[in-house]
């Protein structure tokens, strides 16, 4: 007898920093999605052995039986873990959706390498971090990461948003996702997801260092951010920031070398994907298709 699982119908698969948990969030309110609610499972590019198909499963079980299951981990897009990930994917859920949520690529480096420096809890010259994790500038190549993504899934199978535009035009963004999901994308379903903004940004702030990283992976977090009140939490946070000095920005000549090494990609990555979502209407773009299949059939 064939064994049924709830598994995940589609996937927020990356950039890092570049606005996926306030899409999560934001997804999370709809009322036809069951969004996995601590972000970040790191089930597929994960090399351990101990978690396996039976562990992942048990993520979702709490899924009502007609909701459109997902899931987000933007380190799926990594470009030291895209390939194995796009793979194991592709073995376990063939039919499955993929946003890839993208910036401007300098400033998804300068984002990341903040972050890496902080929770490396080492002053580190930028030279040298570049050489020590490659992955802060090759993850922005994000030509290659669609071109890795296709090697496993159909072009219409993933859907590429910019940050810049969510950003301009939330409604219309989530209008666009919402049609790619194939669930309800009236006015008032898009109303409701963009009803709460994300309880706490952390992909354009600076990093809060290894600490309070580890804080955010405890069970009550969540509960524990919504009745703090905000003086304590910035109080809090401010504590648990790492004393050492991390640069919030990259230094004015390796920005310049970035900009002039991704100006023809980004260029170009642009040319093929941007769609101009921020020129349409919610209202225009609000058809509501035949939901897929929400179990996923494994012998």
């Amino acid at each position: 007898m064939a064994d049924t699982r709830t598994l995940p119908q589609a996937m927020v698969v990356g950039a890092p920093k570049s606005g996926t948990t306030t899409l999560c969030n934001a997804l999370m309110r709809h009322p036809d999605i069951y969004m996995y609610p601590k972000k970040e499972t790191h089930y597929f590019n994960n090399l351990f052995t101990k978690r396996d198909m039976d562990w992942y499963e048990d993520l979702f079980a709490d899924a009502p039986d007609d909701a459109l299951v997902m899931e987000g981990t933007p380190d799926y897009a990594m470009s030291d873990c895209v390939e194995r990930t796009a793979r194991r994917l592709a073995e376990h859920i063939p039919d499955a959706k993929l946003i890839l949520m993208v910036r401007n690529p300098i400033d998804r480096i300068e984002s990341h390498y903040v972050q890496m420096l902080s929770n490396a809890r080492e002053e580190i010259p930028i030279e040298e971090a570049l050489e020590k994790w490659p992955e802060i500038v090759e993850t922005s190549d994000y030509g290659a990461t669609v071109e890795t993504l296709e090697k496993y899934f159909a072009r219409d199978q993933i859907l590429v948003i910019f940050l810049d535009e969510y950003k301009a035009d939330k409604d219309a963004v989530h209008a666009e996702v919402l049609d790619f999901l194939e669930v309800d994308a009236s006015d008032e379903a898009i109303a409701e997801v963009g009803a709460q903004e994300a309880l706490h940004r952390r992909e354009d702030q600076g990093m809060d260092g290894a600490l309070l990283a580890q804080l955010r992976r405890w069970k009550h977090y969540e509960r524990l951010n919504m009745l703090m009140p905000r003086r304590v939490i910035a109080m809090g946070k401010r504590l648990l920031r790492r004393s050492i000095d991390v640069p919030s920005s990259l230094p004015p000549e390796t920005r310049e070398q970035l900009e002039a090494e991704f100006a023809g990609k980004w260029k170009r990555f642009q040319k093929e994907f941007r769609t101009g979502s921020t020129a349409s209407s919610p209202s225009a773009r609000k058809g509501n298709k035949q939901k897929a299949p929400l179990r996923q059939q494994l012998g």
